[in-house]
C-alpha cells in the first residue's frame, strides 16, 4: 500500500469514527477499510493518563518513616524544613530499607493502596538527566526522549497502530484540557472538551442554534476534503457532547470529586466513559508542581495540590466501580496513571522549596492494578546512591511503565512503533535497564513484543 492509499483510507476512517482538533468524531468505520483482528479479540480497556505539571516533589508525597534506613538522610537533606514530619506520614508499606509513608494530605491515595488499587513505581525518568520542564515534557509525552521535533505523541501512535479496536467507536479518544496534548498530538479523532458547558457553536443562540447545526451539518457532509471530513466531525461531536451532558450528573458509589479542576476533569471523563461512546483514551492535566519558595507540603500549595488530585482520582475509580452490562465493571476495566515531567533535588533550598531533579515516582492506579505494593528500585538518600549528589537516581526508564501498560493492558505490542528505539537503543546509565521487562504492576498477557516498525497493512487493509 503506498502513502497515497493509506492517506485515503485513514482520511475516510477519520470521517466516520473521530473528533479533528477541537471536535470529534463518531460512527463506524467505513466499509473499504478493516481491522486484522475479529470482535472476539477486541480489548475494552481504557487508560487515563495524568501528567502532573511542573514535576511534583515526590519526596514530599511518599518518605521514608522513622525506622527507615533512609529517614535520617532525608531530615538532614531538608536542613530548611521541606520535609513531611514522620507523624504526619500515613504508613504503606515496608521494603528492605523500612517502612515508608504518603504525606497526610494524600490520604485517599492510601485508600487505594491499602485497597489493592494503587500502585508505586520507585524512581523512574528519562534514560537521561533534563531538567528543563519545556523539553522533558516533551520527550515524555512524545515517547522519544532526545528528539523533541517527533510529530505525533506516544499514545497517538498506539491509537494509530492498535489492531484490536472495535470497528465502530463515537468517542475514542478525548483530553479534558482545551488543547490537545503532546502524547496525543498527531490523531486527528482527540475530543477536546476543556468545559463541556462551553462545548457549542459561537454564534448559535435562541431557536436558530439546531438549524444552524442542521445546515453545517449538510453542507460538510457534501464532500470527502479534510476541511469537509472536519467540518462533519465537529459537528457530529458537538451533538454528542449535548446528548452526554446533558442534565444533571450524579456520580455512583456516593463518589465525591474535588470542587475544582482535576476534579471537574476527572468527573467529565467518568460520564464519557460510563455513557458508552467508546472511550479508550484520555488524559487530564494539573499543574501548580514547580514549587521552587514556600513549597507547603501539609497547609500550603503542595499539600492542597495532593489532596486534591488524590481525591479526584478516589472519587473516578468508585463513580467507575458499577457495572458495564457486560459482566464486569469499568473500574475493571480502567488504569490510571500519574506522572510528572521529572522529581524534585533531594535537598530543599533556601526559599523554603525545592528545585528541578530528575528520578520521580509514578502512580498507577484501577482495577487491573496489582496494588499496595512498591515496584522499581529506589536506590537512597546517601551521597554515593544520588545523581550528581543531588537527584534521586532514575533506575527505570519510563517507557517501561509506558510499554507495560501498552502490552498488559491495552493488547498492543508495537513498541517498535510507539516508542520507537527504547528496545535498541544504548542508555546513558548501566544502572537502567535496557528494552521491556515487565515489573508486574498491572494484570493482563505478555504478548510478543514488535520491536520494529510496524507494517502499515498489518493495521489496515482493503476488503
Amino acid at each position: 500500500m503506498n502513502t497515497t492509499q493509506f492517506n485515503q483510507q485513514r482520511r475516510n476512517f477519520l470521517r466516520n469514527t473521530a473528533i479533528a482538533g477541537g471536535a470529534i468524531g463518531i460512527g463506524a468505520l467505513p466499509c473499504g477499510v478493516s481491522f486484522a483482528m475479529g470482535s472476539d479479540s477486541i480489548n475494552k480497556n481504557i487508560f487515563v493518563y495524568i501528567f502532573l505539571r511542573g514535576g511534583p516533589d515526590w519526596l514530599s508525597i511518599i518518605a521514608p518513616k522513622f525506622d527507615n534506613d533512609h529517614h535520617q538522610n532525608y531530615i538532614d537533606l531538608r536542613q530548611n524544613g521541606v520535609f513531611v514530619p514522620d507523624a504526619n506520614l500515613l504508613s504503606l508499606t515496608s521494603d528492605v530499607h523500612g517502612l515508608w509513608g504518603i504525606n497526610e494530605r494524600g490520604a485517599a491515595f492510601k485508600d487505594l493502596f491499602d485497597n489493592g488499587d494503587l500502585a508505586v513505581i520507585r524512581a523512574t525518568g528519562l534514560p537521561f538527566v533534563n531538567r528543563s520542564h519545556f523539553e522533558a515534557e516533551r520527550f515524555i509525552e512524545l515517547g522519544t526522549p532526545g528528539e523533541r521535533f517527533t510529530t505525533d505523541g506516544w499514545l497517538a501512535r498506539h491509537f494509530q497502530s492498535a489492531i484490536n479496536l472495535p470497528g465502530s467507536m463515537q468517542v475514542p479518544l478525548m483530553t479534558a484540557e482545551s488543547n490537545v496534548s503532546f502524547s496525543l498530538l498527531g490523531e486527528p479523532s482527540v475530543l477536546a472538551l476543556g468545559n463541556p458547558g462551553s462545548f457549542d457553536l459561537e454564534g448559535g443562540n435562541g431557536n436558530f442554534e439546531e438549524e444552524l447545526e442542521v445546515a453545517l451539518g449538510e453542507i460538510y457532509s457534501q464532500g470527502n476534503s479534510d476541511i469537509e471530513v472536519a467540518g462533519a466531525q465537529a459537528i457530529e461531536s458537538l451533538q454528542i457532547v449535548e446528548q452526554v451532558f446533558a442534565g444533571d450528573y450524579i456520580p455512583d458509589n456516593g463518589a465525591v470529586y474535588p470542587d475544582d479542576d482535576i476534579g471537574d476533569e476527572l468527573l467529565n471523563i467518568a460520564r464519557l466513559i460510563k455513557s458508552g461512546v467508546g472511550l479508550r483514551l484520555a488524559q487530564a492535566d494539573k499543574g501548580g508542581w514547580d514549587t521552587h519558595g514556600n513549597q507547603g507540603n501539609l497547609n500550603g500549595q503542595f499539600g492542597d495540590r495532593l489532596q486534591d488530585v488524590a481525591e479526584a482520582v478516589r472519587a473516578l475509580l468508585l463513580d467507575l466501580d458499577v457495572p458495564t452490562g457486560e459482566g464486569d465493571s469499568w473500574k475493571d476495566r480502567t488504569v490510571v496513571m500519574l506522572q510528572g515531567e521529572f522529581g524534585r533535588r533531594v535537598f530543599d533550598n533556601a526559599d523554603n522549596g525545592t528545585d528541578h531533579g530528575s528520578g520521580a515516582d509514578i502512580l498507577v492506579a484501577g482495577g487491573p492494578v496489582n496494588g499496595g505494593q512498591f515496584y522499581g528500585n529506589f536506590l537512597g538518600l546517601s551521597p554515593p546512591d544520588l545523581f550528581q549528589n543531588a537527584d534521586v537516581k532514575t533506575t527505570t526508564d519510563y517507557r517501561n511503565v509506558f510499554a507495560e501498560v501498552l502490552v498488559r493492558h491495552l493488547g498492543n505490542p508495537e513498541l517498535g512503533t510507539i516508542l520507537p528505539g527504547f528496545n535498541d537503543q544504548g542508555q546513558a546509565d548501566d544502572e537502567i535497564p535496557l528494552g521491556y521487562t515487565p515489573l508486574g504492576f498491572v494484570n493482563g498477557t505478555d504478548l510478543s513484543v514488535n520491536t520494529g516498525p510496524q507494517d502499515v497493512i498489518a493495521r489496515v487493509g482493503f476488503e
